[in-house]
């Protein structure tokens, strides 16, 4: 598991400079603008460096779905395929890739946002209940009991709906790949069909979860979302394991 998922991070490492690359560029004008004055390359930087975030969090998260796309519908995965392992070990490394690279994206994307908030003076009026509530969860009887908690819990939320989306992923490039193999625009068909999947799901899923009980609907909804993934997971692993001869 350990080598593919080696292989996994060499073969998205491109793209991992091209992100780091645009992040760099965006905070290079926003040191630039205000160390000359210039409020003009710095509103720039900043805007890039806004919209490049939330860019480079959305590209790493796929980023397993057009590893995949590309290695069924091309011959690039032809020899990886050949290895006397269940496609099940594939597709984990797949996901577990796109998990850790958009965990590590999300980290530094965070620490250079804190970077410029110290290191600019921004005013925190703006931020004063947010900075409150995290100081009363730090100086609470539990201390950072407390807070270890509720990043705890926030940092395995957002894992597990990153899973399902990845899971729900990979099941439509692999389904398409089973029908419509080879054929042109075979990512754009995969990332329509995820989308409109995603849509009816997190707009269907939670209505059920409180019409099957109020009182309990978040962990029922979260219930759901694990079965829903592992669902996902076991039918792309049986219907890329049908279709070894890709």
């Amino acid at each position: 598991m350990l080598t593919l998922l080696q292989y996994e991070m060499k073969k998205t490492a491109f793209m991992k400079i091209l992100c780091g690359f645009a992040l760099f560029i965006s905070q290079a004008f926003v040191m630039l603008g205000t160390a000359t004055d210039n409020y003009v390359v710095a509103g720039l930087g900043a805007g890039l460096l806004v919209f490049f975030s939330f860019l480079v969090i959305f590209i790493l998260g796929l980023s397993s779905m057009a590893s995949l796309s590309k290695d069924l519908n091309t011959t690039q995965g032809y020899m990886l395929f050949m290895l006397p392992k269940h496609s099940a070990y594939f597709l984990l490394a797949k996901i577990m890739e796109s998990l850790v690279s958009t965990f590590l994206a999300g980290l530094v994307i965070v620490l250079i946002f804190f970077f410029n908030i110290s290191y600019f003076a921004i005013d925190t009026e703006a931020y004063k209940d947010l900075l409150e509530m995290f100081w009363n969860l730090v100086m609470s009887g539990k201390g950072f009991g407390t807070l270890s908690l509720y990043m705890i819990r926030f940092l395995a939320t957002a894992a597990a709906f990153w899973i399902f989306l990845s899971t729900m992923a990979i099941l439509c490039v692999t389904v398409q790949a089973s029908i419509f193999k080879g054929k042109a625009l075979a990512l754009v068909v995969s990332i329509i069909a995820f989308f409109c999947l995603f849509l009816y799901l997190f707009s269907a899923l939670p209505e059920l979860a409180a019409n099957i009980s109020w009182e309990y609907k978040d962990p029922i909804f979260y219930g759901m979302i694990l079965v829903l993934s592992v669902g996902f997971f076991a039918l792309s692993s049986y219907l890329l394991e049908k279709q070894r001869n890709f």
